[in-house]
């Protein structure tokens, strides 16, 4: 019975791990980010129903002028950025991988970069170096609800699951009303752990 429970644990983990990492991303702006956005389907007829005929173009416009703009000042970790998360959402990760580590060159301790890179890393199932991302989010806070959480998703789906549940029993503990703990607490320890 308590193999049987174990399994259904990893189980519930590894399938979690890859929903979770992505949503508990941290998406915060940085302090010298550019104009948001517009909508991609900002001017065009019938904007609310976006389509690759409408979409497509206007995006790569966008992905273009940040190019240029990261060409003219590649100092500018602003701009770095917002190409990285734009190619990020345009689900062109290995291309937004390389700009986030040029951005994290300009500012190797921005969380939100490092949570993004680790993201990217995570969905071209480069699980080591999401996991060297995530600890070096961890060496500068050690205590990072958000990194301790994505650290034990990486280990499960690795298939470490004991050690997941020590990150996580840690996480728990340290921050108990965090998203994170509740999230651990609700649906990967077992009741009692």
């Amino acid at each position: 019975m308590k193999k049987n429970i174990g399994f259904t644990v990893l189980l519930v983990i590894v399938f979690c791990a890859g929903v979770a990492f992505i949503l508990l991303r941290n998406r915060h702006a940085i302090e010298t980010a550019p104009e948001p956005v517009q909508s991609v389907t900002k001017g065009v007829p019938n904007e609310t129903a976006p389509s690759k005929e409408n979409v497509v173009p206007v995006y790569q416009e966008k992905v273009n002028q940040l190019k240029v703009s990261v060409e003219k000042n590649p100092s500018n970790a602003a701009h770095i950025a917002s190409l990285a998360r734009l190619l990020m959402d345009g689900h062109q990760t290995s291309d937004a991988i390389r700009y986030f580590e040029q951005a994290i060159i300009l500012q190797p301790k921005n969380d939100s970069l490092l949570f993004d890179l680790s993201v990217c890393y995570y969905n071209e199932k480069k699980y080591d170096k999401a996991m060297e991302t995530t600890e070096k989010i961890l060496r500068f806070k050690k205590d990072n609800p958000k990194a301790l959480y994505n650290k034990a998703m990486l280990l499960a789906t690795k298939g470490n699951t004991g050690e997941a549940e020590k990150v996580l029993k840690h996480l728990i503990d340290i921050a108990p009303n965090s998203d994170e703990a509740v999230q651990a607490k609700t649906h990967f320890l077992p009741a009692g752990k």
